[in-house]
């Protein structure tokens, strides 16, 4: 089990830092992209490159607490690497500690705001901190920790988070509703009753609000945006009243994509209106249809062949996906030394510039920690600070960055193939129920 925690460090980068390495609380240090010793610094120096950007936070935080007595802190530092390398894809320099002092283990991470591979701020919202958490509580089912249910932390839940993303939460799906009762009706009453047709209960008074069948409190419209407040869903009907009517364009149906059969024997719209039953009937003869012309057009005669077909598919798939990686993390790489031979020629030229009467000034002290990092960091990479080097650095991040947006285009194709090739296992599953033959033969 792990509680996560975010928030966002505006001014006391440098103490932050310290804190996380206090030697007394701290068992294991890691970092990525820059020296824990002189992090603060790598980040400002991150952040002056990447100033165009604007905003005024520096760096995040975050806190992976642990349940207690159930890993040891190497554990609990190996999830909080893995998290990282899941979150942050290698283009945020970080710095990770995992303290002992509590009852419970816990890691420390600080990351920059700012990305030294795509030179973008790390967008810190709802949706990001979710994946987050998701995240963590992933690795720990993983590593067989314990994980809290979604809908005992404060806020949304991440169920609630998903379904949103799909259109599917409770403010989605009134919206929706409301939407489609507005353009329906000729006044606020006609709408109301609509609403209460869909099976909304609703609450007048200071604010108007709904309730669906299932839900356990009303929702008030006005949380759903500035549209949705009464005196604007009276307006909008006003409005779509007075608007005229538009004929609705033919749809060619040759042209529509392939779409998911509709289970007959499940579906509560087909047991309850004998006109979608009929729709349903018709869409499922043509979506049969389709799905075995495009078995045909692949090639494809039997449920054997299907089986490859899918195999053969998602090793390519794995395959693009593994490339990625592996291009991603040497481009991180390459980045992070083209950082460091960057750093290593701008404090060598500020020291030598700087006159022995002001070298006890924090700024010299600061290029000389700075000078010194970027030194070990070329020394270890064995990497010769020159032109030449820089030049060499500069043309591998190219190559690399033209290699990865290839990958891109790639995975894109594969993901789109792999949605049809989902829908057509769905829709075999119909065409087949209940299985007589393994054969997908057809005769003309």
């Amino acid at each position: 089990m792990a509680v996560t925690k975010i928030w966002a460090i505006k001014k006391t980068l440098g103490k932050a830092i310290t804190y996380i390495l206090n030697p007394d609380k701290t068992k294991y240090v890691s970092s990525f992209a820059c020296s824990p010793e002189t992090a603060d610094l790598e980040f400002e120096w991150t952040l002056d490159e990447n100033s165009r950007l604007g905003g005024v936070n520096k760096a995040y935080h975050i806190i992976q607490s642990f349940k207690p007595d159930e890993l040891t802190p190497e554990l609990a530092h190996e999830i909080g690497q893995q998290l990282l390398e899941k979150q942050l894809q290698g283009k945020y320099e970080y710095v990770l500690t995992t303290h002992v002092d509590k009852d419970h283990i816990h890691n420390h991470i600080i990351f920059c705001a700012s990305s030294f591979v795509t030179h973008t701020k790390y967008n810190d919202c709802d949706k990001t901190y979710y994946q987050l958490r998701e995240a963590s509580d992933a690795l720990c089912a993983e590593h067989g920790l314990s994980v809290i249910p979604p809908n005992k932390n404060k806020g949304k839940s991440y169920h609630e988070w998903q379904m949103d993303q799909l259109g599917e939460s409770w403010k989605s799906q009134l919206k929706a509703v409301i939407d489609k009762c507005i353009q329906t009706s000729k006044d606020f009453e006609a709408f109301t009753t609509a609403m209460q047709a869909q099976g909304y209960e609703i609450k007048y008074g200071k604010h108007l609000a709904f309730r669906a069948k299932k839900q356990k409190r009303f929702t008030r419209a006005k949380t759903l945006g500035e549209a949705y407040s009464e005196e604007n869903i009276k307006a909008r009907i006003a409005e779509s009243c007075m608007l005229p009517v538009k004929k609705n364009k033919k749809i060619n149906p040759t042209n529509q994509p392939l779409s998911v059969m509709v289970a007959l024997d499940k579906n509560k719209k087909v047991l309850e209106s004998k006109g979608y039953e009929q729709w349903a009937k018709i869409h499922n003869l043509k979506q049969g249809a389709k799905t075995l012309n495009l078995l045909e057009a692949y090639g494809i005669h039997s449920l054997a062949e299907w089986e490859e077909k899918k195999s053969n598919h998602q090793e390519a798939m794995n395959t693009c996906i593994n490339e990625l990686k592996t291009i991603e993390k040497e481009l991180a790489h390459t980045k992070a030394m083209l950082k460091q031979l960057t750093i290593y020629e701008a404090t060598k030229a500020s020291i030598s510039k700087t006159p022995k009467n002001k070298r006890q000034k924090s700024e010299y002290q600061s290029a000389t920690l700075l000078f010194q990092t970027a030194s070990n960091a070329l020394k270890e990479a064995h990497m010769t600070p020159n032109k030449q080097m820089k030049a060499k650095l500069h043309q591998q991040v190219q190559g690399l960055q033209k290699k990865q947006q290839s990958l891109y285009k790639e995975h894109i194709a594969l993901k789109q193939t792999q949605r049809e090739y989902r829908i057509i296992e769905q829709n075999l599953a119909q065409l087949i129920k209940p299985a007589t033959t393994k054969s997908l033969d057809r005769e003309h």
